[in-house]
């Protein structure tokens, strides 16, 4: 067995651990009459002609709160290819998979405790496999009167982070590179509903730093709109950004996604 393989292993069975871990101490800790909700949204487009080109996206979340304690568990996962006339075959232009655990624990009032991990990875960055988790206190800035779903929550933590990247051939740090991170976190959460709630706005974003060498910092901003045209079923549009600093040499430094697509809550 390789070292690469080794340590991916070890990785991924940590972060099923951590996610695992936050969902079964909200499940334990949650009132009995809290009940999981949850909503997916699919997008998927295609072209044909001199290029043909396909791509699709899932984003299934599913959640569960009570007086005191709120946990979300979140996948998403895309493919796209692109093929121009007498290509030897297609590109893959998308391919990524992320799994998230969140788990927030009301201390008193305003003030929080947060928790969360995250499994993933991005074959068109070479990112084979990261698996991260972090935890620390929070605080809402502001809540709405009528619905505590609108909100703005800032929090920070300390967090522990492994990298592993397929850097490219040719480049001075050609192979696979992997690494471990005791990371410094901050981040916040903003959610409101405009014209007569019909509307649904929701951003987040985070910043994390390894604690001896700030120089290495990710940045992820999410933003997420919601139309709804049902009581179910609505037109959902998102964008994502990823900006890691430390990027070996041959790997994009910024990940842009967006989708537009349809959700359903349940």
């Amino acid at each position: 067995m390789t070292m690469f393989q080794t340590e991916s292993g070890r990785g991924l069975m940590l972060g099923l651990i951590l996610a695992g871990a936050l969902v079964a101490s909200i499940s334990a800790a949650a009132d009995g009459d809290a009940e999981w909700t949850g909503d997916i949204a699919l997008s998927v487009s295609a072209q044909s002609g001199t290029t043909d080109s396909f791509s699709g996206a899932v984003d299934a979340k599913t959640d569960r709160a009570s007086e005191k304690d709120h946990v979300t568990v979140r996948l998403k996962a895309d493919y796209g290819t692109s093929e121009k006339t007498g290509d030897d075959g297609a590109n893959t232009t998308q391919d990524s998979q992320t799994l998230t655990a969140d788990w927030k624990y009301i201390v008193r009032e305003r003030f929080f405790w947060g928790s969360r991990s995250e499994v993933s990875r991005d074959g068109t960055q070479d990112r084979k496999l990261r698996v991260a988790a972090d935890t620390g206190p929070g605080y809402r800035v502001w809540q709405s009167d009528v619905d505590g779903n609108e909100h703005f929550d800032v929090r920070g933590g300390v967090g522990y982070r492994l990298e592993i990247v397929d850097v490219p051939t040719g480049t001075p740090e050609s192979g696979t590179d992997d690494h471990h991170f005791v990371d410094l976190v901050a981040g916040f959460e903003y959610k409101n509903m405009f014209f007569d709630d019909n509307l649904d706005f929701t951003h987040t974003g985070s910043v994390r730093a390894p604690a001896n060498g700030f120089s290495d910092f990710i940045v992820n901003s999410e933003a997420l709109v919601g139309v709804p045209f049902s009581e179910s079923w609505s037109f959902r549009a998102g964008v994502s950004v990823e900006y890691i600093n430390g990027a070996p040499d041959g790997i994009n430094k910024v990940t842009t996604k967006t989708s537009v697509g349809l959700g359903y809550k349940f």
